[in-house]
């Protein structure tokens, strides 16, 4: 099996476009041709609710770079003021004894002001950056939640196709053994069978009925969990078709691109956060330089009457810049930019994890999907040389070379090479479905 090395996944990167998946794409599922399918997985991209929660994150994500983004403008204030002042004849002013005579003051202040802090360095634009940056990753969480849920709706539809048929190949050999007991008992009142072989078929029958309760129980698990993911809160009956209806899709390729491990969201969030972690620790670092705000203030400023406060010489403005810069702070900057640069240090680190991960996962789905194909043929072989054998043992029994006991154990042979088969194929079919998971949700037949 070709292996997907570290190596060639950083050199990849400068020349393969990664794919976002912000909208669902049917095409990898389409080409199952199963109509059912795809409504079911409409039904979870309108209704589940882990999706709508992730929704909902990208919406708070996308209000915290608005936040973000208004510390970069200025900001506009009305401040209006009403005083009343009464002072007494002994309020002196200046020297010689000068003292202002008894009086009392009305005052109306009218002013708009207006404060904005220059961006000079920076400093706010990338703050705001890295909130962009963070909403980049919060969209790759819920495009990550759209992949496990399409994914795991898919692989609940396919186990419950398997668990149907096995129902039915699993009662069709229970009926079969029902019959072997019958004639095993008319055989023995003639002393041509003996009591262990009727014990065993009827130990083989209680087994049979475990079986299909086994699997019943299973399938209303099923049920259950897919009623969940499609977001159907009275768990209607699951549509689906059966399983001679399923189809294989052809030409499946067990080798890949080293590529495609950079569509998976965890690999995008893991770049992202990189970004993000530098922007913050530039921020950090640009807080040590000083500040500079400018304010100022412009109205009215009125005393007495309040028929007078818009008067031409009652006009009231001034602008200041006002520069800051912080001599001590207890080494509460120097700390913070050493923390941002961590985070950048530890976003390198979580990166090759999350590569290491992708690669890891990517080259087992490869291994799994070798091996359920191979183990598909192999089944279907096997199923072909069993069909065939009770057909021989059908001819043999119409022409008197065969009893009705040896054909029912040839009968009950090809029923347990059909529920291998079945369950090779749909296990077939769920490897691809996985490893459409493990590379991020992209069409692996045509487009690598």
């Amino acid at each position: 099996m070709k292996k997907i090395f570290l190596l060639l996944i950083l050199l990849s990167q400068l020349f393969y476009t990664t794919k976002a998946l912000e909208n669902p794409d049917f095409s990898f599922w389409k080409r199952f041709d199963d109509e059912i399918l795809i409504n079911n997985l409409v039904e979870s991209y309108q209704n589940n609710l882990d999706l709508k929660i992730a929704n909902s994150k990208i919406k708070e994500s996308e209000k915290i770079v608005k936040l973000s983004l208004s510390q970069e403008l200025p900001s506009i204030s009305f401040e209006g003021l009403l005083g009343r002042t009464f002072a007494s004849s002994n309020l002196e002013r200046g020297g010689n004894n000068f003292a202002i005579n008894n009086y009392k003051l009305t005052r109306f202040l009218l002013p708009l002001s207006a404060s904005w802090e220059l961006d000079i360095w920076g400093k706010n634009r990338l703050k705001t950056k890295a909130q962009k940056q963070n909403l980049k990753m919060v969209e790759q969480d819920k495009n990550a939640t759209l992949i496990l849920l399409e994914s795991t709706v898919a692989t609940n539809y396919y186990n419950l196709i398997k668990i149907d048929k096995l129902i039915e190949l699993e009662q069709e050999l229970y009926n079969l053994n029902k019959n072997l007991l019958t004639l095993l008992i008319k055989k023995e009142k003639t002393g041509l069978a003996n009591k262990n072989d009727i014990l065993e078929i009827k130990e083989i029958l209680i087994q049979n009925e475990q079986k299909i309760d086994n699997l019943k129980t299973k399938r209303e698990i099923l049920e259950n969990q897919t009623g969940y993911l499609l977001g159907d809160k009275l768990l209607s009956e699951i549509k689906r078709k059966s399983f001679s209806e399923v189809k294989l899709i052809e030409n499946i390729p067990l080798e890949l691109n080293s590529g495609v491990i950079l569509n998976r969201p965890d690999v995008i969030s893991a770049k992202e956060n990189i970004i993000r972690a530098d922007y913050s620790a530039k921020a950090a670092k640009r807080e040590f330089l000083p500040s500079f705000t400018i304010t100022g203030t412009l109205g009215f400023n009125g005393y007495n009457t309040l028929s007078k406060l818009f008067s031409a010489n009652t006009g009231l403005a001034d602008l200041w810049v006002i520069p800051s810069f912080d001599i001590f702070d207890g080494n509460r900057k120097y700390n913070f930019l050493k923390l941002k640069k961590l985070e950048l240090d530890r976003s390198y680190l979580e990166y090759d994890k999350a590569v290491l991960t992708s690669i890891e996962e990517v080259n087992n789905s490869l291994v799994l999907l070798k091996n359920e194909n191979k183990n598909y043929r192999l089944s279907s072989n096997i199923l072909e040389i069993h069909n065939e054998k009770t057909k021989l043992e059908l001819a043999n029994k119409e022409f008197g070379l065969a009893n009705e006991i040896d054909y029912i154990l040839y009968q009950s042979a090809q029923i347990l090479a059909q529920e291998k088969y079945v369950s090779d194929k749909i296990n077939y079919i769920i490897s691809m479905v996985n490893l459409y998971k493990t590379i991020g949700g992209v069409d692996f037949i045509d487009n690598l």
